[in-house]
């Protein structure tokens, strides 16, 4: 049984409002739908109310979406005694992994949105008495502006200490030359989500953190030079740990290395330690390897890319190097 918004949207091709809640029962040969938003579709052959959900299971176990809360079991399980509910990992999840060519655009235009407001950034962010919240509003109505339909998530400005923190909440903090800046941001196009995110100094990298930098870019150069099909992704965050080890660094890097971004910012796959996940042709994923290093700023940089024909593509182009990004 499906409840997620982003996976009914995947199957139906309609987006449905967050104030109501539509399900979609799947069986081997028929699909039924409970929810009044699910009324007017053509494909869906009956709907129902959840209530009836009995009479349309007929084994004894229902798998539902981990998203499922416990009251919703406990009234399944109330109008069908007989089965056994069971959360598991959405089979649409996994599906939603690969991209066809349509996806694919729709992401590429969201990451263009997102080059054309970084240029916008990298002139706004030298005005004299800019803020972190100041930056962060200005990002969110910049893309807004330019033609996305949402924000993928609030975005992040993160200065000085406060840089030392993956996800920072922006404050008041003014920016000071001499100190990492992380601006991570996202926008939305006709549903699919960009990230992005690039640290930028004013006037100039004080030394560790230059030093810091540089090996965090060759992380990201190499976990990227080794992305192809069948790659594990837990290899692909080892790779980013082996390197940042090499600065002696790695106890910095406080997260995954990336991971899947499509209708939702973080979907599979998990390009986490022990993650079961393999890379795949279609996959869109980013690659964000960091270090924070609590009391001086941190350093991150991210990318989202796609395999395609055995190899890894960028959506866009905006330069990694430091000296490109000293403002």
């Amino acid at each position: 049984m499906i409840k997620k918004k982003e996976n009914l949207l995947y199957l139906t091709g309609c987006s449905f409002d967050y104030r109501s809640q539509e399900y979609l029962l799947v069986k081997k040969n028929a699909v039924v739908g409970f929810g009044s938003g699910l009324e007017k579709m053509d494909w869906a052959k009956r709907t129902d109310e959840l209530k009836n959900i009995g009479k349309y299971v007929k084994g004894k176990r229902l798998d539902v979406e981990y998203v499922f809360t416990f009251g919703e079991a406990k009234y399944l399980k109330f109008k069908a005694p007989r089965l056994t509910i069971k959360p598991v990992r959405s089979e649409v999840d996994v599906m939603r992994q690969i991209k066809d060519a349509d996806e694919l655009s729709k992401v590429k235009k969201s990451k263009q949105i997102v080059e054309k407001v970084f240029k916008l950034v990298k002139r706004e962010i030298k005005k004299p008495g800019m803020t972190e919240i100041k930056l962060a509003k200005f990002i969110e109505a910049s893309g807004l502006k330019l033609g996305a339909e949402d924000l993928s998530f609030p975005a992040i400005v993160a200065s000085g200490a406060n840089a030392a923190i993956p996800h920072h909440v922006p404050s008041g903090r003014r920016l000071k030359a001499g100190e990492s800046i992380i601006i991570d941001f996202g926008f939305k196009y006709k549903h699919y989500c960009s990230d992005f995110t690039r640290t930028v100094f004013l006037k100039f990298a004080p030394k560790r953190l230059a030093q810091a930098y540089t090996q965090v870019e060759r992380a990201y150069d190499r976990a990227i030079a080794m992305a192809k099909p069948g790659v594990k992704a837990e290899d692909l965050y080892d790779s980013a740990v082996k390197t940042l080890a090499e600065k002696k660094l790695a106890k910095y890097f406080i997260h995954s290395l990336g991971h899947g971004t499509g209708l939702e910012i973080h979907e599979l796959p998990n390009l986490s330690p022990k993650s079961k996940d393999k890379m795949a042709n279609g996959m869109v994923f980013s690659i964000e390897p960091g270090v924070y290093i609590k009391g001086v700023g941190g350093i991150r940089i991210e990318d989202l890319v796609y395999l395609e024909k055995g190899k890894v593509s960028k959506f866009i182009n905006v330069s990694t190097k430091l000296e490109d990004n000293i403002l």
